[in-house]
């Protein structure tokens, strides 16, 4: 099958494109940069420098392409610090893009990555495909335009489209230079390797959904593979059936450290830490199980490959201080 990954040089879209190009596929990636600037990292068959703002230049990229995923929006921290880039990137970027699939002979399909963030206050309880959004951080309303885009362009123009809403992904990113390390992981990560210990932001009790990168990476691959079997209303969950509480999580990256370099960081939690905001939920996944996909990836070792990349790091910035 033939990939084009719009804005896949980042957190999920490079761990994506070292995925299908091992299982095979044709990856064509686009970034705004030079080409000359892709990463070493980045495992692609072609790169091309695309800015989601202009039709006629991703066009060109969209020749023989049987499924667009479109990964092309501002990450959280940028999103809040430029709110407006965030909502631009959701409304306007994904009509440029959906727009130019639209106009092609044999137009591809499409999936748009969202988030379970777009649920914001209405995040309590079970929260299914069918939960009201009610978003809140400039991140999220971002993509829920973009959801928003997709599917005015399913309804009329009947394009072949997903919205995925992805909870929160875990996992080493494909080079240590992708600037996700504020991620719970990857910041627990982080710490234990270069403190030797973990410090939490807040009293780390209220339970999320977490999926690793490597099957939130197999998932769009399986969903790519089985468009026949899309939901009707165009909207599916990527999580897991893991929920755990940061509090959790840490021990796990505890352990993970011991097992890989032979020492416990302590886990602190400051005693003035605020509780978290907003309530518990339960992130239903469970179309997902019932189109038959199935979650293989041990939290271990997306963990310990987490850990191994901070410590690469460490050693590079010791070497050349």
């Amino acid at each position: 099958m033939r990939f084009l990954l719009v804005g896949g040089i980042g957190y999920v879209g490079g761990r994506l494109a070292a995925h299908l190009k091992q299982q095979g596929h044709y990856v064509c990636v686009t970034t705004r940069r030079p080409v000359q600037q892709a990463p070493s990292w980045l495992k692609a068959d072609d790169v091309a420098q695309v800015n989601p703002y202009d039709a006629a230049t991703l066009k060109t990229s969209l020749s023989s392409i049987d499924v667009v995923i479109d990964l092309a929006a501002p990450d959280e921290v940028k999103s809040n610090q430029d709110p407006k880039e965030a909502l631009k990137a959701g409304r306007e970027a994904t009509t440029t893009i959906l727009q130019a699939v639209s106009e092609c002979p044999h137009p591809p399909a499409v999936i748009y990555l969202s988030t379970f963030h777009v649920y914001g206050t209405n995040a309590r309880g079970r929260v299914d495909e069918t939960t009201i959004p009610a978003p809140i951080h400039p991140y999220a309303v971002g993509k829920y335009e973009g959801e928003r885009v997709m599917q005015e362009f399913r309804q009329k123009k009947k394009m072949e489209g997903l919205c995925v809403r992805l909870s929160n992904a875990f996992g080493a990113p494909a080079g240590i230079d992708v600037p996700r390390w504020t991620l719970v992981f990857n910041d627990l990560c982080r710490q234990a390797v270069a403190q030797q210990k973990l410090v939490l932001k807040s009293a780390g009790k209220q339970r999320r959904n977490f999926i690793s990168l490597s099957d939130a990476v197999r998932a769009l691959e399986f969903l790519s593979l089985n468009r026949s079997s899309w939901p009707k209303d165009g909207i599916i969950h990527v999580g897991s059936i893991d929920h755990w509480s940061i509090l959790e999580a840490a021990n796990k990256v505890a352990e993970c450290t011991k097992d890989l370099f032979g020492y416990l960081p302590s886990v602190i939690v400051p005693k003035d830490a605020p509780a978290e905001k907003g309530s518990e939920f339960e992130f239903s996944v469970e179309r997902l199980r019932q189109l038959g996909f199935t979650w293989t990836s041990s939290w271990e070792e997306e963990i310990k490959a987490t850990l191994t990349l901070c410590q690469a790091a460490n050693r590079s910035i010791s070497n050349h201080a």
